[in-house]
């Protein structure tokens, strides 16, 4: 008589996950599939009905420019207006908004740019500055027929718009939703998007979203073209005023008016960079307890069944190997394995290879611990906490004064320095945590007032708020009174009391904005030249210094020459770029020494000789410049004065690059790889 199978409890376990997959694919309706897409768009030329985007925007000038020019560029046969709110935006996102309408024919006629009220209580914060956008459309486009509800940050290819108003044409929905290609190039998004994707199609399974006989609904946030009259029918955006998880909430109501669609997209993409694990950490804690209604029981539940899902297959092939129980480690495999394959087509959506596929219970433990991460950020009144807003729940607190505890505001100036994309923010991360966000503070002022010098203002606006940020840093400085009022000049108090930051210093670099800020730019000689670099850079290196802690007596000379050569590169760099806003800064003194009699003509002064000898000569001095940086800063420690360092030694391989370049082709961009910044963090931060 053979005798009964014994298993083990780790074998139980594991056959208890088997099951628990078995019934999560015979109940989602085949999810893992990512066959939801859009079909191509057969909509005759004279039936397009007029549509309207509306894009709410905050702190988005890095991306709102590219945005509002693909839906300009649209081959969409009818008419298309887009509407930006500008939420109270610090980092001249409206005028981003603004040149990239410039760069598309008849972009301009096409584009409102719409500056956001103060928030009012019960709404949370982007769906108060949809709401007004809807209420600007309505008056400038009252026959839009549909609404394209986008977020500042995706990149619409040419016939995204034409597709989705085909699909709800033809099939008479009032809603359809894509769930664009997120940014998939760093390792940690490599190992968390694809993941997400997957996770958020097994909570809403496309599907049955799209089976107008079941009630689950959901959308995409980035991308919801609604019927106008559906949703003035269940009262707008207003309807979910205080929704967090705004977009499912919408698709719910809607759903209730007719049948929805949600799909994933190919070529419609995010540009939000989700580089290191705390952007993807911190996107999911904003929202992941509030999924689960703020219910502990729910979260304890949800716990348990992605540990059972996820975490018991490899874990139960490891242990029953090492421990020889057979079937423990059989049933592991097969789950794992199992894992594997229906988590193919979401990796071939990204295009990564299917053996990416065991690494699935990684993140869907790094996703576990998210989701417990948000129910703790709720219990310590951080829950909803995005872009300088704090939400208790699902509704909002109440009006929004924007970022002032200390908290909201080195957030704040954090995301303003890690949206610019530029190496600055890999160089500082390397400092405690103290100094690094005083080094963030400085950067977002130096962004802030470059920003309004760069924008497309008149010149008087822009000399005006100039006029402001003076006396916004006066207030810092001044004894009692009400203080500063824009939140990156709060966010610079902590850090001039902490580290006795001269006011000189911020006045410098407004001074050189406000040259900056007319409608042309002549330096006449080198002191002058150096005069400007002193302002916009040798000023923010003395800042910089003090906040690294290093001695003034010796920092204040290696600012002097890191600057030059910092700036000078900078110069050479965008040679081209600043010619484009008639911006000269070679010497007039030395071109006219090479021969060159005018500038007036400044496409003509580009490929002049002199041009190219003047670019010759500040090389030298920059080289120069760069020697005496690093003479400079070995009279100081080095350990201080490591992210100086970096930042230094990046420019100098920009530098290098230029030098190989030459000077016959201004127009030829020059780069430094990621890697090679790795590697300059790495030996300059570390070693």
């Amino acid at each position: 008589m053979i005798p009964p199978l014994q298993l083990s409890p780790l074998a139980l376990v594991a056959l208890l996950s088997l099951a628990a997959w078995a019934v999560v694919l015979l109940t989602r309706r085949r999810f893992w599939r990512c066959d939801q897409r859009l079909g191509q768009n057969t909509m005759a030329p004279g039936a397009a009905p007029a549509v309207v985007a509306v894009i709410p925007a905050r702190d988005e000038a890095h991306t709102i420019g590219q945005t509002v020019r693909s839906l300009l560029n649209q081959s969409y046969p009818g008419r298309l207006v887009v509407v930006v709110v500008d939420d109270s935006s610090s980092d001249g996102t409206a005028d981003a908004a603004r040149a990239g309408a410039a760069s598309v024919y008849d972009g301009p006629s096409r584009l409102i740019v719409v500056p956001g009220k103060p928030l009012e209580a019960g709404w949370s914060g982007k769906l108060w500055a949809v709401h007004q956008g809807l209420e600007v459309a309505a008056q400038a486009v009252p026959e839009a027929r549909y609404v394209l509800l986008t977020d500042a940050d995706i990149e619409h290819i040419p016939g995204n718009i034409a597709r989705l108003v085909g699909k709800c044409e033809r099939d008479g929905l009032v809603m359809a939703s894509l769930m664009v290609k997120l940014r998939c190039e760093s390792a940690w998004e490599h190992l968390l998007i694809p993941a997400f994707i997957f996770f958020f199609q097994k909570l809403y399974p496309f599907p049955l979203v799209n089976d107008p006989d079941r009630r689950v609904a959901g959308a995409a946030g980035g991308c919801i073209l609604a019927r106008r009259e559906t949703l003035d029918a269940i009262g707008g955006v207003a309807a979910v005023r205080g929704a967090l998880i705004d977009d499912c909430a919408l698709a719910a109501l809607l759903k209730e008016k007719g049948p929805i669609w949600l799909g994933l997209a190919g070529r419609t993409r995010s540009l939000r960079p989700n580089d290191e694990l705390g952007d993807v950490w911190r996107m999911v804690a904003r929202t992941a307890y509030v999924q689960l209604h703020h219910s502990p029981l729910r979260l304890i539940g949800a716990v348990i069944g992605m540990t059972l899902l996820y975490l018991v297959p490899p874990v139960s092939l490891i242990v029953g190997i090492l421990s020889a129980d057979f079937p423990a480690a059989v049933a592991g495999l097969v789950g794992w394995i199992g894992l594997a394959i229906i988590y193919r087509p979401t990796l071939h959506l990204y295009r990564r290879p299917p053996m990416a596929g065991l690494a699935l219970p990684l993140a869907a433990l790094l996703y576990t611990l998210m989701t417990i991460d948000s129910a703790r950020r709720h219990y310590v009144g951080r829950g909803g906490e995005w872009k300088g807003r704090t939400y208790s729940g699902d509704a909002s607190a109440g009006a929004d004064p924007g970022p002032r505890s200390p908290a909201e505001l080195a957030a704040h100036v954090e995301a303003i320095t890690k949206a610019s994309g530029t190496s600055f923010y890999g160089a500082m991360r390397i400092l405690p945590r103290e100094r690094r966000l005083a080094m963030y503070a400085i950067y977002a002022f130096c962004r802030v007032v470059d920003d309004i010098a760069d924008g497309t203002a008149p010149e008087a606006e822009k000399r005006a708020e100039l006029a402001r940020w003076r006396d916004e840093i006066e207030a810092l400085y001044a004894r009692g009174g009400k203080g500063p009022e824009h939140p990156v000049a709060r966010a610079l108090d902590g850090p001039i009391r902490r580290f006795a930051l001269p006011r000189e210093d911020f006045l410098a670099v407004i001074e050189g904005m406000e040259l900056d800020a007319g409608p042309r730019v002549r330096i006449r000689d080198i002191t002058e030249l150096e005069q400007y670099c002193d302002w916009v850079a040798c000023a923010v290196g003395r800042l910089s210094n003090r906040i690294f802690g290093a001695d003034p007596a010796l920092s204040d000379d290696v600012a002097r020459h890191t600057g030059l050569a910092l700036q000078l590169t900078n110069i050479l760099r965008d040679v081209v770029e600043d010619a484009e806003r008639d911006r000269l800064y070679l010497p007039l003194s030395r071109l006219r020494a090479h021969g060159l009699k005018t500038t007036k003509d400044i496409d003509a002064v580009l490929v002049h000789p002199a041009t190219a000898k003047v670019c010759a000569e500040l090389a030298s001095k920059a080289a120069a410049e760069f020697a005496e940086a690093d003479r400079a800063q070995a009279a100081c420690d080095r350990k201080t004065m490591r992210p100086a360092i970096i930042m230094k030694e990046v420019y100098r391989r920009i530098h290098a690059a230029l030098m190989v370049r030459g000077w016959a082709r201004l127009g030829e961009p020059v780069k430094v790889s990621r890697l090679t910044k790795l590697g300059i963090a790495l030996r300059h931060g570390w070693l």
